[in-house]
């Protein structure tokens, strides 16, 4: 079971269904002074176990009266039904006022699952709940069923006590951590009590519920009506746990001593608020470590309360880090030193410490206590692993691929978006983890949906964390967590704060790395987190008047190039970083352009006509003369040499030549032919059955 409430509580929306008022119902003992002797005799054999109930009917009836509204009998009577049964009456408790005639059970309710039920085990159903006492059998027109349509309904107290025995069979995670699964999940009665505290709530679940709810004020008129014990509670759950916490978190608490934690108590006085709710959670079947109780504010409530906090603090008086393209640039420059540098490896695969501090060397990205050199290092060499840019020859060398010279051309958001996609496949600090990569896709989302916000603090970790709770069931994390479990690797068990822990200390920061985030540090720690320019384009997110510099470039003639902050500018420092030298990375970025640096381009295959057509085109001011004629002749005076591999097929004249290459096997290996009695072939031919061939001709292959 996914959530599980005591059967012996009275607290919770149960507590709540006994003062609601119902607009359709029939008391319990009026429905049992309705049934005659012997249909009353086979309902108190159902609920005494006696074979005979003898005594006057007024007698039998006071009895059944009071075993039907003892909740420990009704607990024990109703886990004789059958499933089927039991299906039944759940769908008649969803219904207003515990009632419904029969075509009605198998109208879905919004946020109501479809439950496997064929009409006439629907109506067998009925019949065996009539005969045990759960049902009577009224008419649209009265108490009697004798003419109109039959309406089946569960009495009044009885139905109150079943709801509350209900709730570990019927109430999922998703319906604890959403205001709108809870709206869906809770019984008419339960929603009339509701709809007294918030006169706009409909009497059917609908897609308003939510807006109902929060109302003008928001999250903080709900939280403000709480009574003042719970509402510190809660404020120190926010604080310190960010809207979820067990009881045994709670525990560990330093202050509110005199507060306990009474969960019969403050889980109705939540729910009825519309802030949240308390519950026992059971979590193994979706791989948490958590078996606890647990006070958990609505995720639409704490979304609307942290989004007003987020508006509020518009002031962020901190330095503000912005990565850029810096680690694409780093990883770039890693390739280019592989490729014009014999850089050796261990056994392991592993960069010797002197070759990596000459790389590093060359490295721009900024160190601060979000990302030193071990990170950039790791990251890099991850990328440049992962995405099979380099690889190791046979004397221990690094060497690059194919790959790396496709990487290297790609444009700055495609790079990023390989790196990312990588990122999203890879373990955490602890290993695998199926809900880390939820997470992280979820994280996305948040930032799509809002690509200005500064999410100050934790703000973004916890949201990103209700959200993937109420999504557990939609997501199918129990059934994809089971086969994990049964699989070859290992399957975490990590608690909720755990998440909030690896995404904030851990999965940010990378995306801050990768320069799709930028942060706001005060003291050595973040701040807030915003989505950069460069991170919208990668994660797809749509900035309405995004500033980007058309002329943020000064060029001087001592070959320096300066990068002015005038809006997004990564693109224009990605194309720099392929050409020049960077110097100083601040908020303006400074280049030099060398001889080395222009030979290093040309030479890799870029272009040098697209490089003068940019800074003509982006540099304020224009470019001076002797800049672009420096470049044009350092780029000319690159003198290019092609190596190629192949065997040399040497003859006495060009008629043995011609007698050989009558073979199609061997002409099908001519790269051309370089002189007289000579040709360039692909490889040697090898096949015995050709070698056979030319025997028989009387020419023989001979190696030097």
């Amino acid at each position: 079971m996914n959530v599980s409430r005591g059967r012996d509580s009275n607290g919770g929306n149960g507590a709540s269904a006994r003062k609601a008022k119902r607009t359709r119902g029939v008391a319990l003992k009026k429905h049992l002074g309705h049934l005659r002797v012997a249909e009353l005799r086979d309902v108190a054999t159902f609920w005494t176990g006696v074979e005979q109930a003898n005594g006057t009917k007024s007698a039998i009836v006071s009895n059944l009266e009071r075993l039907m509204s003892e909740e420990g009998t009704v607990y024990r009577r109703v886990r004789t039904l059958t499933r089927k049964v039991l299906d039944v009456l759940l769908l008649l408790l969803r219904r207003e006022g515990y009632a419904s005639d029969l075509p009605g059970l198998f109208q879905r309710l919004p946020g109501e699952e479809g439950v496997k039920l064929e009409f006439h085990e629907a109506e067998a159903g009925l019949k065996a709940l009539f005969r045990r006492g759960f049902l009577a059998e009224m008419s649209d027109r009265g108490m009697t069923a004798t003419n109109g349509r039959v309406i089946y309904t569960v009495p009044e107290e009885l139905g109150e006590i079943l709801t509350s025995l209900f709730r570990e069979e019927t109430r999922t995670i998703g319906s604890v951590v959403s205001l709108a699964q809870h709206l869906a999940a809770i019984t008419s009665a339960e929603r009339d009590t509701l709809r007294a505290n918030f006169p706009a709530l409909g009497a059917r679940p609908g897609p308003e519920d939510v807006r109902a709810i929060l109302g003008e004020g928001g999250a903080p008129a709900l939280l403000k009506a709480l009574p003042d014990d719970l509402r510190k509670i809660v404020e120190y759950i926010l604080e310190r746990h960010h809207g979820f916490a067990t009881r045994t978190e709670w525990q560990r608490r330093r202050v509110l001593q005199e507060i306990r934690w009474d969960r019969k108590t403050h889980a109705p006085q939540l729910e009825i608020s519309g802030a949240g709710t308390v519950a026992h959670l059971t979590m193994s079947e979706y791989g948490f470590a958590c078996d606890d109780d647990a006070l958990v504010v609505f995720e639409e409530v704490l979304e609307d309360l942290l989004e007003r906090q987020d508006a509020e603090q518009t002031d962020m008086d901190a330095e503000l880090i912005r990565p850029g393209c810096d680690l694409v640039a780093d990883l770039c420059a890693f390739l280019e030193h592989v490729r014009r540098n014999p850089v050796r490896v261990s056994r392991d695969g592993e960069v010797y410490k002197a070759g990596r501090r000459k790389i590093q060397g060359g490295f721009v990205f900024r160190d601060s206590f979000l990302a030193g050199p071990e990170e950039i290092w790791g990251e890099i060499d991850s990328a440049a692993r992962h995405l099979l840019l380099v690889s190791i020859d046979d004397e221990g060398f690094l060497e690059l691929r194919p790959e790396a010279e496709r990487f290297i051309l790609l444009p700055l958001e495609e790079k990023l978006r390989e790196i990312y996609r990588l990122a999203l496949e890879q373990a955490g600090p602890r290993g695998r983890s199926l809900h880390q990569h939820e997470l992280r896709k979820i994280v996305a989302d948040l930032l799509r949906e809002y690509p200005t916000r500064w999410f100050h603090g934790r703000n973004l970790a916890a949201l990103a964390r209700h959200r993937y709770l109420s999504r557990l069931d939609a997501l199918g994390i129990g059934e994809r967590h089971r086969d994990r479990f049964f699989s070859a690797y290992f399957s975490g068990r990590e608690s909720p704060s755990d998440l909030l822990d690896e995404l904030d200390g851990h999965w940010l920061r990378r995306l801050f790395v990768f320069g799709l985030l930028e942060a706001a540090v005060r003291k050595d720690s973040v701040a807030g987190w915003r989505l950069t320019p460069l991170g919208a384009r990668v994660l797809g997110a749509v900035v309405d008047d995004a500033e980007t510099g058309l002329q943020p470039l000064l060029v001087n003639p001592d070959f320096e190039i300066l990068v002015l902050p005038e809006g997004d500018v990564t693109d224009v420092i990605h194309t720099l970083d392929g050409y020049a030298q960077r110097v100083k990375t601040e908020d303006v970025v400074h280049f030099r352009v060398t001889k080395e640096t222009v030979e290093a381009a040309v030479g890799a295959g870029r272009s040098l006509k697209a490089f003068t057509t940019f800074l003509e085109a982006r540099a304020r001011g224009g470019v001076p003369q002797n800049v672009l004629y420096s470049i044009g002749s350092w780029a000319g005076a690159v003198t290019f040499a092609t190596l190629e591999r192949g065997v040399v097929l040497r003859t006495e004249d060009d008629l043995s030549l011609d007698r050989i290459l009558q073979f199609p096997e061997i002409a099908a290996l001519v790269i051309r032919r370089l002189g007289p009695g000579e040709a360039f072939l692909r490889e040697a031919p090898t096949d015995r059955k050709l070698l056979a061939s030319l025997r028989e001709r009387g020419i023989e292959m001979q190696d030097p």
